[in-house]
């Protein structure tokens, strides 16, 4: 079986690869509220609005998406959000089929709303049209590692992002002690699979030839597979960015020195609210709160914030994306991470990724 880190450091440390024995009697405190909890610096909900404007969210769920989450907030009306909220771009991902033909049709549903709005003589201002875009994710659905659904997909302008497997990845049905899944390599990891080299000369040619841009998302895969990666496209010279997705979940969390590899490597580190934050419904989830804050720190002053993203992750239900987003940016702020480095990580950094000007 081809290696795999994370899988094996679980059978001995479980309750995560970057949580400590002090962290959990910390986080279990009976005096949690009284004597542990620090709210950070004030932070007035104007500051997160005037923040907010302009924000590009390149992770986002919503419905309707098949059988997977019932009950998520749908992507009309979290595009109705957004653009209330003055947000300019949203990319939204379904784990089984593509979306960036949803947004073609949610772009024309905003824009008749602005029509609307105006023929009533409202401000004008109080609706732009947030962008809406989608991509697709390389699951079975579309027949996992499959060059025709990355051709396919691309044939949308709105597509901003195709994504390696997630529900269907070897590294997924390995940490839940299944067989099976897709991977992106061979040869314990040696090389990349045929169709995964056929997948990124794919995303190169578009990028070259096209007048917009396409990451390439980690997703779920392992690090392995993800610095097997990386490793290619840099080998290669190929002009692909990759996106290493809500790099402090535990699914596919990397430490601090996996973190400054990759970067390393040119890869872009993705840090999502679902991965932070609580949210209404979310239950008994562990999620690394601290440590996103601290590696977010950390990154910033080793490596500076132009390899690193913001996004929500959000559309569970209960957890509407533009809502969630509001939050993490409070948070940021209460822990003193600047406005500038903020505004790097969530607005220049998606608009370069996606070909957007800035």
């Amino acid at each position: 079986m081809p290696k795999n880190k994370a899988v094996e450091e679980w059978k001995e440390k479980k309750f995560g690869r970057v949580t400590t024995e002090e962290d959990l009697e910390r986080r279990t405190s009976e005096v949690w509220p009284y004597e542990v909890y620090d709210p950070g610096r004030p932070v007035e909900s104007s500051e997160v609005e005037e923040l907010r404007k302009g924000i590009i969210d390149i992770h986002a769920h919503g419905a309707p998406m098949g059988s997977f989450l019932q009950g998520r907030p749908s992507m009309l009306q979290t595009c109705i959000e957004a653009s209330e909220a003055g947000m300019r771009a949203i990319v939204f991902k379904d784990h089984n089929t593509m979306t960036c033909n949803v947004a073609n049709i949610i772009q024309e549903a905003l824009e008749n709303i602005k029509k609307e709005k105006e023929k009533r003589e409202e401000i004008e201002n109080s609706f732009t049209p947030v962008e809406a875009y989608g991509g697709t994710v390389l699951n079975s659905t579309v027949g996992g590692l499959n060059p025709k659904a990355v051709e396919a997909a691309l044939g949308y302008k709105e597509c901003k992002t195709i994504w390696l497997p997630s529900l269907d990845s070897w590294h997924q049905n390995l940490a839940r002690g299944a067989e099976g899944g897709i991977i992106i390599t061979e040869n314990d990891h040696e090389k990349l699979k045929p169709e995964m080299e056929e997948i990124l000369e794919i995303l190169a040619d578009y990028n070259k030839e096209a007048e917009d841009r396409c990451p390439l998302g980690a997703c779920h895969i392992s690090n392995e597979e993800k610095f097997a990666l990386l490793d290619y496209v840099e080998e290669v010279g190929l002009d692909v960015d990759i996106i290493i997705d809500h790099v402090t979940q535990e699914l596919t969390v990397a430490t601090p020195e996996e973190a400054k590899e990759m970067i390393d490597k040119g890869a872009y580190l993705q840090f999502a609210k679902t991965s932070t934050l609580p949210w209404n419904a979310m239950k008994d989830w562990v999620i690394l709160y601290e440590y996103t804050i601290n590696l977010i720190k950390e990154l910033i002053d080793e490596k500076g914030p132009e390899q690193l993203n913001l996004v929500t992750d959000a559309g569970q239900p209960t957890h509407k994306p533009v809502e969630a987003g509001w939050h993490f940016l409070r948070a940021l702020l209460s822990e003193e991470i600047s406005k500038k480095d903020i505004n790097i990580m969530a607005k220049e950094v998606p608009a370069k990724l996606l070909g957007l000007e800035t």
